[in-house]
């Protein structure tokens, strides 16, 4: 008799263990991302520590209510199963949703992500007064360009973001990088063309032209005109021929290390998966920890490759 009880007390355990590990899963999925970031690196790799607490903190949790609390357990579970069944057919937050919010937590990010690394220089940051002036995003037409192009692409697809405007500065960066063509400036002259101006150009082909100064102007004013943060970074490419050329571009910050994740999953799966495979997100984090992807126009996707390791000055705006 005292092996048949010790021996459905085990099954029971193993029982209950499962069903703590399932429940845990979802609330992990929906939680970790409010759960203050803990990391350390091992052998080159970054551990996060702050997902093996929570997941653990649950999961005990969990298995201390299915143990001592079952009735309220029972109640728990069946109240969120109703809520999540609701949100689902509301379309609040629905099975796809759970479904890539699970795939972006298991992403991994060794082979699709690239932390640049930068040898900066901190150097006055020439013009910016000019510049400055030159990112006109409060003018009327340029605020309303910009909205209108934060809603032309990916309407399908913007409730797999769990922010909105990272879809907004997706569908920015695509319209502007696909109708952009390189003009250069007028000779020994560092001519600024504000956005508006820019967008006027508009009218004659439907496609904007100017230097990386231009297109750094116009992405910045339509960023911040839908409430992005975005900085400018003056660097020095070096050309196949050995000579070094002056550089700007615009960066555009998508948060801390705990968004990393979902946002290179959204771009490599959901946003720009024909322009992005086999190729990897390139990005910047700051002394505070906030992550700035790279919107320059060398490539067709947010985060492409920075055409130079040195940051001679920035600014942000």
């Amino acid at each position: 008799m005292e092996e048949t009880t010790n021996k459905n007390n085990a099954i029971s355990i193993v029982i209950l263990g499962i069903v703590s590990a399932f429940l845990a899963i979802p609330a992990f999925i929906f939680l970790y991302k409010y759960f203050p970031s803990v990391e350390f690196t091992l052998n080159e790799k970054i551990i996060r520590l702050d997902h093996i607490i929570l997941f653990m903190a649950l999961y005990f949790v969990l298995y201390y209510l299915l143990k001592k609390l079952k009735l309220i357990v029972y109640i728990l579970v069946f109240g969120g199963v109703l809520t999540f069944t609701i949100a689902n057919f509301t379309e609040f937050y629905t099975f796809t949703n759970l479904k890539h919010d699970y795939s972006s937590f298991l992403y991994d990010l060794s082979n699709n992500s690239i932390s640049q690394n930068f040898l900066n220089r901190e150097l006055k940051f020439r013009q910016e007064d000019r510049l400055r002036g030159s990112i006109d995003y409060k003018n009327i037409e340029v605020r309303n360009y910009a909205v209108n192009i934060a809603n032309s692409n990916f309407e399908k697809e913007r409730h797999f973001s769990s922010r909105l405007k990272w879809v907004h500065y997706f569908s920015i960066f695509k319209t502007i990088n696909e109708n952009w063509n390189y003009v250069y400036d007028p000779l020994q002259e560092e001519y600024y063309s504000k956005a508006s101006e820019t967008l006027k150009q508009l009218e004659f082909d439907g496609q904007f032209k100017g230097d990386c100064d231009d297109h750094s102007i116009m992405m910045a004013a339509c960023i911040k005109a839908v409430g992005g943060e975005v900085r400018l970074v003056r660097t020095t490419v070096t050309m196949k021929d050995g000579t070094e050329v002056g550089h700007l571009y615009p960066e555009v910050k998508f948060g801390d290390s705990k968004d990393l994740e979902n946002v290179v999953y959204l771009i490599k799966t959901i946003y720009f998966p024909k322009v992005t495979k086999g190729k990897t997100i390139h990005y910047y984090q700051d002394p505070k920890g906030f992550i700035w992807l790279n919107f320059d126009y060398n490539d067709k996707y947010p985060g492409n490759k920075y055409q130079s390791d040195v940051r001679n000055s920035e600014i942000e705006l």
